[in-house]
């Protein structure tokens, strides 16, 4: 996250979630990756000005584990849908989509919910969120 003197502050690109996902999975803390990624959602629902697609257009480096750079892929795509945007090419790219499916929740018991309730931009790579896992207070 930074500071324009300009705009005041500016919400972090998918690029900067991505660094900081990669120094959590290297400390072994998927938990805060996870709660990184979900507050990329609430930061791309409330951009200054038309920044919403600056935030997402560069491709991130990887996060150093496929599933998290799928993940990010298809909130990517997801928050781009949301807000009638076109979504950049490289969301598309072969590899940030999983050949098998993950469930976000490491709760066996919400993996029905997951498979029902996740948007098509993450169901498609593999990536099964519950409902509640993307809205914010």
């Amino acid at each position: 996250m930074s500071y324009d003197w300009q705009m005041g502050w500016v919400p972090p690109k998918i690029e900067d979630v991505a660094q900081e996902m990669a120094k959590c999975l290297v400390e072994g803390d998927e938990a805060s990756a996870r709660r990184l990624a979900f507050r990329f959602v609430e930061h791309v629902d409330k951009p200054i000005t038309n920044y919403r697609t600056e935030m997402v257009a560069a491709r991130f480096t990887t996060t150093g584990s496929k599933r998290f750079d799928a993940l990010l892929a298809g909130l990517a795509e997801l928050s781009c849908a949301t807000h009638h945007d076109v979504a950049p090419n490289w969301v598309n790219d072969e590899e940030l989509f999983l050949n098998e499916l993950w469930f976000v929740s490491e709760m066996p018991l919400l993996h029905g919910e997951a498979l029902a309730h996740s948007p098509i931009s993450l169901a498609r790579r593999g990536v099964f969120v519950t409902q509640g896992s993307l809205t914010y207070a």
